[in-house]
């Protein structure tokens, strides 16, 4: 039996654990809604349970595949700004608040005029980031934080329980608006500004970090001794880096809750903010910046039920009704999110980004609808991978670089291209008012 390599996405929506061969192929995979938990008139992550669904579902996978032989390695990718604090015992002291809890609004303002909080951090302040989540949790529910000996991601808190090693992956550092992003290390003073528990080390992806020590995998001989725990990263980069493997020029349109367009750079080197980008780390170490732009994908084009059940027939269709910049609410959402993310394309060519092709991927990304559009928009081709699974299979691609093993994993092979409508490209090409 060929060696299988587990890979785990702990997303906004969905968790998603996935088994890939050594020819990069997909042997399993299953996705299930993300569990949450209420806390104070939102809601939360609890950890315990979220690593309990983890654990049945890799067992499920390697039960599905034929069990035998442990998994070879196991890696992660989730969410970037949500964490836990640990006790002595690696126990969470609390629930993990999602990202997109806005209650650390005061916070993230207070933070935002520190001193420190300058172009080292690649990103501004706002109550999504790590950094503002810290210092509300000590202002309004101290009790989490009291007894935490650690602070880790939640995506990397499977690998942090089963090999006994707090860490923090790097890519999802710089997630955290406290990691200067040039320098490669914490900001102290913002550490101590938002009363941050004590933090682990930081490892770039596909560093091992254990093996697996005990518990459920090991029981269940999903996971044996020799078993490697690799640590991950911030999810839509990881997607990218499996698409760069094969064209390290590819530029990523990635269409999951979030748009997050990626590229990488070497050429800034000065600490600067370039908004609409964020910069970050490359997902895969070496010198350089990544830049990230971010748009609430879902929120703005389907706020609400109706607007979505109307969204899945548009997008459903073989083309868009209308014409460009001169059709219905919809449409007009759909040109606004993609003129977004131009803006956000073009902000990476100032920064040295090469202008290599560009490749969708997510769920979005399967409505031809919506890629001839975005096609149209960006003014050349899209190139949609047609990998419903790329994340977590990027997170099993890391497993198997901290294994050592070569994977014929070639994204290129699984494309399919849409190419601009002429009409609607000639009118998408002209600059709206608010460029």
């Amino acid at each position: 039996m060929m060696e299988r390599l587990c890979g785990i996405d702990i997303g906004t929506t969905n968790l998603k654990v996935v088994l890939m061969d050594e020819a990069g192929a997909c042997l399993w995979s299953r996705a299930i809604p993300t569990p949450r938990v209420p806390f104070r008139e939102g809601v939360a992550t609890d950890a315990e349970a979220l690593l309990a669904t983890v654990e049945a579902l890799v067992i499920e996978a390697w039960r599905a595949t034929g069990a035998g032989p442990a998994l070879r390695a196991i890696a992660a990718t989730g969410v970037g700004e949500d964490g836990i604090g640990l006790d002595a015992q690696l126990r969470p002291t609390g629930p993990a608040l999602p990202w997109f809890d806005a209650r650390a609004a005061r916070e993230a303002e207070e933070l935002a005029r520190h001193p420190a909080a300058d172009a080292r951090i690649g990103l501004p302040i706002g109550p999504d980031r790590t950094v503002a989540k810290w210092l509300w949790l000590r202002r309004h529910a101290p009790e989490h934080l009291a007894d935490a000996t650690h602070w880790v991601a939640l995506t990397d808190y499977p690998a942090t329980r089963w090999s006994g090693t707090p860490f923090m992956s790097r890519t999802l550092a710089a997630r955290t608006a406290a990691y200067d992003v040039f320098a490669r290390e914490w900001v102290g003073e913002l550490l101590a500004a938002a009363g941050a528990p004590l933090l682990p080390p930081v490892c770039d992806a596909g560093t091992v970090i254990g093996t697996v020590a005990g518990g459920a995998l090991r029981a269940s001989g999903a996971a044996d001794s020799k078993t490697l725990l690799v640590a991950g990263g911030h999810d839509h980069p990881v997607a990218a880096a499996a698409i760069r493997r094969s064209d390290p020029l590819a530029r990523i349109d990635s269409l999951g809750t979030a748009n997050v367009v990626y590229g990488e750079t070497g050429l800034v080197r000065a600490p600067a903010l370039h908004p609409p980008l964020a910069l970050s780390v490359p997902v895969i170490a070496g010198p350089g910046l990544a830049c990230l732009g971010v748009f609430e994908l879902a929120a703005h084009i389907a706020p609400d039920v109706a607007t979505r059940a109307a969204l899945d027939d548009a997008l459903a269709a073989a083309r868009l009704t209308g014409g460009p910049l001169a059709g219905g609410f919809l449409r007009h959402r759909l040109e606004e999110a993609s003129l977004a993310a131009r803006t956000m394309f073009r902000a990476m060519d100032a920064l040295g980004v090469p202008a290599g092709p560009i490749y969708a991927t997510g769920g979005w990304s399967r409505s031809r609808a919506f890629m001839e559009l975005r096609a149209s928009v960006f003014g050349c081709p899209l190139h949609v991978v047609d990998e419903p699974e790329l994340t977590a299979l990027g997170a099993a691609l890391l497993a198997a670089d901290g294994a050592g093993l070569r994977i014929g994993f070639d994204a290129r092979a699984r494309l399919a291209t849409v190419k601009p409508l002429a009409g609607w490209a000639d009118a998408c090409l002209l600059p709206p008012a608010s460029e």
